[in-house]
């Protein structure tokens, strides 16, 4: 399996210089506010990037963009899977503290997002998400403060996004949920979750919503691609650049079914060596078809003139288990196959180019862009973000999962009455001090690692190295209780009912097709 290559003490003594001899705020940076495009990558693992010394090339147009921007090679996520990173991107807040999470999809209107501080301040605001848990899930509400959100099923999009998705599934293709169910019964609308890969869809609505708005406001768009989050569906040109042939025929074999993966990750069924690998070079494939969509984003929107001023992120929302622990998808874990996420910051003349290796958070974000358009946190806030242009050499980063989760055991349990789900029922968190992580599980199963030597956390030093194990212990009970954390009692909630009309379409739209009205992803 390739591995990432990047030198780490070679990368931090880079990030020393760039932190002391180039500057982090340009005195010469221009006065008007600046536009904002904040670029998520749905489920990319920063050691699968060739920007950060993978070996297959999945990047080639970011690694060779990125040189004129802020690369930070020790970005950490707060969260391991959607729900609750988002919130945390979008309030600066850890998970604990907003309380959305799997089992909560609603983001309180008491926290105040940064698309509300952009649009008070006279920013128009759109968001486009491929992700259903984004904005239009049931129950949902992290679209506060976009004035406009859409998706690849929004209406005028569903027919092109299910003409995308369709062109990508090649005929012998059965190695997904979606690919062995293309002859839908008759009127079954194609759901959600089966359109999100229709990535140049995001382009196209984002360039329409900004040609049809006010040019002289300045603009933040959030973007949200799922090219590689399951169910896999690379085309098979993009498969060739990274396969031989015969593999690019056996990627389309490997069964990653959602109830496969689930059945993988509980240990009641084995992967082969050879279609774990497989796996994860048609996650690779993803990934450089993201790198495409990337750079045909960017250069549409460079030729309609709505680059100039503009601060462009890349970043993820988490990465993804590709075998490593016994796990597929991105739930039930925080090891650092999830965490460690890509963030790249384009800001010419605002933010010096350069490697950086000090240690950040992908929701640093949140006051990093308040400080680059001039606007001042809410008020009594408390978080434990930093701004990326000036992030200190040490640091104490944490990662939660605060709930415990039931995603994917019903469904697994249909098939497997007698699965006992109780090692998967607990809470877990994940405290990062400089090379030192703790994993804390709520059931009293601990683990502890050294980064720096064993970065694919294969050897747990918890009972070799006590002393170790019980100075990070004592870290994250002092971290925790720092936090200002939520009392989801308090808090408004979803509304309980959904009007028919609504229910109707998310059945349609495929929202509602789990027993429990949620769905299942891994």
């Amino acid at each position: 399996m390739p591995r990432r290559s990047t030198s780490r003490r070679g990368a931090a003594l880079f990030a020393l210089l760039v932190a002391l001899g180039a500057c982090s705020h340009d005195e010469s940076a221009p006065t008007r506010p600046p536009n904002v495009l904040w670029i998520v990558w749905d489920t990319v693992r920063a050691d699968h990037l060739s920007l950060y010394g993978y070996t297959r090339p999945t990047t080639p147009f970011l690694s060779e963009w990125a040189k004129g921007a802020r690369v930070f090679d020790d970005a950490l996520s707060v969260a391991g899977y959607t729900l609750p990173s988002h919130a945390s991107l979008f309030t600066g807040l850890l998970p604990s503290e907003h309380c959305v999470s799997n089992e909560n999809h609603w983001l309180s209107d008491s926290f105040t997002t940064l698309a509300e501080l952009l649009r008070d301040a006279g920013y128009r605001t759109f968001l486009f998400s491929a992700n259903p848990h984004v904005a239009a899930a049931p129950g949902a509400n992290l679209a506060q403060g976009f004035e406009r959100a859409e998706h690849p099923w929004s209406p005028k999009w569903l027919a092109q996004a299910k003409q995308i998705v369709r062109g990508k599934l090649a005929p012998e293709d059965r190695s997904h949920d979606l690919a062995r169910r293309r002859e839908r019964p008759p009127g079954r609308t194609q759901g959600a979750w089966d359109i999100q890969a229709a990535g140049e869809i995001a382009q196209q609505a984002t360039l329409a919503w900004l040609g049809s708005s006010d040019r002289e406001q300045p603009f933040f768009v959030f973007l949200n691609y799922m090219e590689a989050h399951s169910p896999l569906m690379p085309p098979r040109r993009l498969r060739e650049k990274l396969l031989s042939e015969a593999d690019v025929e056996r990627s389309y074999r490997v069964d990653r079914s959602t109830r496969t993966m689930w059945e993988y990750t509980f240990g009641l069924r084995e992967y082969s060596d050879a279609d774990l690998e497989l796996t994860r070079a048609t996650y690779d494939a993803a990934v450089l078809e993201l790198d495409a969509l990337l750079q045909n984003l960017l250069a549409g929107l460079g030729d309609a003139g709505f680059l100039e001023n503009t601060v462009v992120i890349l970043t993820a929302d988490h990465g993804e288990l590709l075998g490593e622990a016994h796990m597929l998808g991105h739930q039930y874990s925080l090891h650092q196959a999830l965490l460690h996420v890509p963030l790249v910051i384009h800001a010419p003349n605002r933010l010096a180019p350069g490697r950086d290796a000090r240690p950040v958070a992908s929701f640093d974000l949140f006051p990093t862009l308040l400080e680059l358009t001039g606007i001042a946190p809410p008020a009594g806030l408390h978080s434990h973000a930093v701004s990326l242009l000036t992030p200190s050499m040490e640091r104490q980063r944490l990662a939660e999962s605060p709930v415990i989760s039931s995603v994917g055991i019903a469904q697994v349990k249909r098939r497997h009455p007698d699965f006992d789900a109780t090692p998967f029922r607990r809470r877990i968190s994940a405290l990062v001090a400089d090379s030192r992580k703790l994993l804390w599980g709520s059931d009293g199963r601990n683990a502890v690692y050294d980064l720096a030597r064993d970065p694919l956390e294969t050897r747990d030093l918890l009972a070799s190295e006590p002393a170790l194990a019980a100075g990070l212990e004592a870290k994250l009970e002092q971290f925790s209780r720092s936090l200002t954390r939520c009392d989801i009692a308090t808090l408004d909630r979803a509304p309980k009912a959904i009007p028919r009309q609504q229910r109707e379409m998310l059945e349609a739209l495929g929202y509602l097709d789990d027993e429990d009205g949620e769905p299942t992803q891994p």
